[in-house]
């Protein structure tokens, strides 16, 4: 089995320093875990299927363009149980339940990738699906044992890796808004993140209660948040705010 202290540093950096870079997670997943490939999917469903918003994967460019141009996402199971439910999904199990998908296993095997794995579904904003699938080069009952040991070990790392992921989107979809704060919407999210009422900070101003409120409804518009604990927090994120 893997050394859990490796398994623990893997998760001490997924966990306090981060990780948005898919290739850097499934270098550090590959070098603790005895995994061959590992793919990474966030998906929309619409009326016409999936729009995918992004995909990470070590399959290789040949995988992919033969996954596509055979049309295999139609037939593939993982996708449909994995990004329809919340358990993991047993590449095997999955197998064995639609055997019309049959040809996508057989295409995997003969470019001499295995079809023993798991897929495991993410939380996702509303509107959203992900799954982070893992395959690995062992035979059937040595990849049952190692998934008994490393399937707990697998879903923390891929939520803590997925909620990188999420946050890295919030902060790039911030910086593509217009957050050019106004000087009365900084001076007011400033007085805001020094603990001052509305009532205090439109006598600090000289101006009136509905003014700020005014003020402060375009910093959460601007900012993309619902409340101004939110609103604070971002903008002294981003240094939109000098801290007091």
């Amino acid at each position: 089995m893997t050394n859990q202290q490796a398994v623990l540093d893997l998760l001490d950096i997924v966990e306090y320093r981060g990780c948005a870079d898919p290739q850097q997670f499934f270098a550090l997943m590959r070098r603790t875990f005895d995994i061959a490939h590992l793919l990474y999917l966030e998906a929309e469903p619409t009326a016409e299927g999936l729009k995918v918003c992004r995909l990470h994967h070590t399959f290789g460019a040949y995988a992919e363009e033969l996954y596509l141009s055979r049309g295999l996402h139609r037939i593939d199971p993982i996708l449909r149980l994995a990004l329809g439910g919340v358990r993991p999904v047993e590449w095997a199990t999955a197998r064995r339940r639609f055997p019309e998908c049959e040809p996508l296993y057989e295409a995997a095997e003969d470019i001499g990738l295995s079809t023993e794995g798991v897929a495991l579904p993410l939380p996702s904003p509303a509107g959203r699906m992900a799954l982070l699938a893992i395959s690995a080069n062992m035979s059937p009952p040595e990849w049952a044992e190692y998934r008994r040991c490393h399937l707990r070990d697998f879903q923390l790392a891929a939520n803590l890796f997925h909620a990188s992921m999420l946050e890295q989107a919030m902060a790039d979809a911030i910086d593509d808004r217009d957050t050019r704060l106004t000087s009365r919407e900084t001076e007011v999210l400033t007085w805001s993140a020094a603990g001052k009422s509305y009532w205090e900070i439109a006598t600090i101003l000289g101006i009136s209660e509905r003014t700020v409120r005014f003020f402060m409804s375009n910093a959460r518009r601007k900012l993309n948040v619902v409340s101004n604990t939110q609103a604070v927090a971002q903008a002294v994120r981003h240094a939109l705010i000098p801290t007091i």
